[in-house]
């Protein structure tokens, strides 16, 4: 899904991705009724927030009032196999209504010291630095340490195993305790096991962190689809998500829907 307001195209971009927005349709058990399942903030063009189910339907009609532009991926009929819907559901019950994942949104998309900090177009030279974010993030937690404990201290603390240390406190611990650079505390894996300060049906609790892409994968790992594999959701970003080979290729191009082919020609998938 991408909206383009600004904000999805910007997070688009800064993940190296072409959609600002990731969900999931899952059929429930009992019923068969299909919902569109997902993380995302309650604006002035979404009427709920956190960790939501949405009937189909209603999805579908949101989200042309919303200006969506939404593309169909069906998984592959053998990865569709895999999964267990009911635990699917399962997990899903443990997570509705926990709010968006702001604590962890910037740190899936660091994976390296240097080599993947968004650029600037056109010629993507002038890229974001380890430099900046150094100096700039202790200043807005200065400014506004709310902010600061939300967007980064508290996935920062959970990095070097630290409680309570402010952004130049962490630079310090990792310099002088851990022996290593603080530029790689960005860089260091979200493990999905932690737990944050958050909220769930707009009152405090210990939970997960997922943004829209990371709940996806969640819901994908839980109900089997990546069997015994041993990795973390909390790294995923969208471009991560769309481009592991679960999709059904025969869904695309010329396999597409008739309605899909009729009303865009040109789209390899099917926009919704």
């Amino acid at each position: 899904v991408i909206r383009l307001d600004g904000l999805d195209p910007m997070l688009a971009w800064a993940m190296g991705s072409t959609t600002g927005h990731t969900t999931i349709a899952v059929r429930d058990a009992t019923t068969n009724e299909l919902f569109v399942c997902e993380s995302t903030t309650n604006s002035s063009y979404w009427p709920t927030n956190g960790v939501q189910k949405t009937p189909y339907t209603t999805w579908i009609k949101q989200a042309e009032a919303a200006g969506y532009n939404a593309v169909w991926a069906p998984l592959d009929p053998a990865q569709r196999a895999k999964l267990n819907v009911t635990a699917m559901w399962e997990f899903f019950s443990t997570v509705e209504g926990l709010d968006y994942g702001y604590q962890t949104m910037l740190w899936g998309w660091i994976d390296t010291v240097a080599d993947n900090y968004p650029c600037v177009a056109p010629d993507f030279n002038s890229c974001l630095q380890w430099g900046h974010i150094e100096v700039v993030f202790p200043l807005i937690s200065n400014m506004i340490p709310a902010f600061g404990w939300l967007m980064f201290n508290d996935a920062w603390n959970f990095r070097l195993n630290t409680t309570g240390l402010n952004a130049p406190e962490m630079y310090m611990h990792a310099e002088t305790v851990l022996n290593i650079s603080s530029n790689t505390i960005p860089t260091i894996v979200e493990r999905d096991e932690w737990m944050y300060h958050t909220t769930r049906y707009g009152k405090p609790v210990v939970g997960k962190s997922m943004v829209c892409c990371v709940f996806v994968c969640n819901m994908w790992k839980h109900g089997g689809l990546f069997g015994d594999t041993d990795f973390n959701c909390g790294e995923m970003t969208n471009l991560d998500d769309y481009d592991l080979d679960i999709f059904d290729k025969t869904k695309m191009n010329d396999g597409r829907p008739d309605v899909c082919k009729q009303k865009d020609p040109n789209n390899q998938n099917c926009q919704l």
